[in-house]
């Protein structure tokens, strides 16, 4: 990265605020909560509203941070996601100080408030993960940098293969989700024995042009799922069903890959991921499912034999066991 020298000028103004005794004098007078206003170019992995960041101020080569988007006190206002995001971050940290800066041992400081945090930063969550190389680490005794807060940044992004790596990692070996999400499928089948299936467009954990039910994941817990199904389906196809006439045929959890994009480091991967899956079949003999009408969403439609289905490529095997046992139920 090249820079003008006076960027070059601000960056070691950084790198030495520390050591070069006015660090106290740039906390004080800040005016703002820094944190609510984190700079994309020090950021290298962001993930569920939460970021990892280099220090700007560092203690030590290799100090980075956890912070989340929200402007929150104490990690006891995390949500779920947030923290099991923090945890994995914590991980990934350890391992990428190990490797780029030889360090194994890390400090993981917590700051959510007192007085003892600079006012401008207090109210808003922080975690630093502070690499350590010596005891005397333990009573904050500064070191002289090498780097400049950007050069760090560029250190870490350069790790893209190795954080794409151990973000899989943590998912296969450390996650430990206390839930699940849910999703909800119908089979609406016509007078002539068709099912309605969704062309898949948009659903990065699937193959293109594999064919689903229509469905999606419930967002709404507040109403029964099979509310939420049918605005699902509506939405989906401009179908109209009655909620009360659908019959749950099966419910199970599924194992997939979700693919996540991550904007900082330019790259996408694929993570593990259980959901539940709700699969009902709409008894409602009211509702005109032989006219073919097409979908109102993105996703285009299609009737198909239901015996076809069963035989098609195009159809997950969990989707034909569905169609099977449906075909038994006639």
């Amino acid at each position: 990265m090249k820079l003008t020298p006076e960027e070059q000028k601000k960056q070691v103004y950084y790198r030495d605020a520390r050591t070069g005794g006015y660090y106290g004098k740039i906390w004080t007078t800040v005016g703002k909560c820094v944190f609510c206003d984190l700079r994309n170019k020090y950021i290298f992995h962001e993930e569920h509203g939460m970021v990892m960041t280099v220090a700007l101020y560092a203690y030590i080569d290799g100090n980075l941070m956890i912070i989340p988007r929200r402007h929150i006190k104490s990690v006891k206002e995390l949500t779920e996601r947030e923290w099991q995001t923090t945890r994995k971050m914590m991980y990934i940290a350890k391992k990428l100080i190990r490797k780029v800066h030889g360090l194994k041992d890390v400090q993981y400081v917590i700051r959510d408030g007192g007085a003892a945090v600079n006012s401008t930063v207090q109210d808003h969550l922080h975690i630093h993960c502070i690499p350590s190389d010596s005891p005397d680490m333990t009573v904050w005794n500064y070191r002289t940098l090498k780097h400049t807060p950007l050069e760090n940044a560029e250190l870490y992004r350069a790790q893209s293969k190795q954080i794409v790596a151990l973000s899989t990692k943590y998912y296969e070996k450390y996650a430990q989700p206390s839930s699940v999400p849910i999703s909800c499928s119908a089979i609406i089948m016509n007078k002539d024995g068709e099912v309605l299936l969704m062309e898949n467009s948009q659903d990065t954990r699937l193959p293109l042009k594999t064919l689903m039910l229509p469905g999606g994941y419930v967002e709404d817990f507040s109403v029964p799922l099979e509310n939420e199904l049918g605005r699902i389906v509506h939405d989906q196809t401009g179908l109209s069903i009655n909620q009360e006439t659908l019959t749950l045929i099966g419910s199970h959890t599924e194992r997939t890959r979700h693919t996540m994009y991550e904007p900082h480091l330019g790259t996408s991967y694929n993570t593990p991921q259980i959901f539940l899956l709700n699969t009902y079949l709409v008894c409602d003999k009211t509702a005109d499912h032989a006219k073919v009408t097409p979908a109102t969403g993105p996703q285009p439609s299609i009737w198909m034999n239901i015996q076809y289905a069963i035989e098609s490529k195009r159809v997950p095997s969990g989707t034909r066991t569905m169609l099977r046992k449906v075909l038994k139920l006639q």
